[in-house]
């Protein structure tokens, strides 16, 4: 399970899409907050930073990749987001 930060700087926020797609690609997501992602996937931290890297701009938009643990707090997360992450696998 890994936490996904990114600052996108690069282009008008709605063309993204190539990049939305890359990350919901990796498995099962939640973003639930603007610029985050979680994201359980079978690949390492320095691969998802390299499979979402093309799909930035280089110089002007920001990612940071790290690996969660199971132990969180969150509040106004909304509906479901407690059983969402229940399910997930954070080894």
């Amino acid at each position: 399970m890994y936490l996904i930060l990114l600052e996108l700087n690069g282009r008008p926020a709605g063309e993204y899409g190539d990049l939305e797609r890359a990350l919901k690609a990796l498995g099962n997501w939640s973003n639930r907050m603007r610029g985050v992602w979680m994201v359980e996937t079978r690949f390492t931290a320095a691969q998802v930073r390299d499979l979402l890297k093309p799909h930035l701009v280089a110089g002007r938009d920001r990612l940071f990749v790290q690996r969660m643990t199971s132990n969180w707090a969150g509040t106004n997360m909304g509906d479901g987001f407690q059983d969402w992450m229940a399910r997930r696998k954070f080894n």
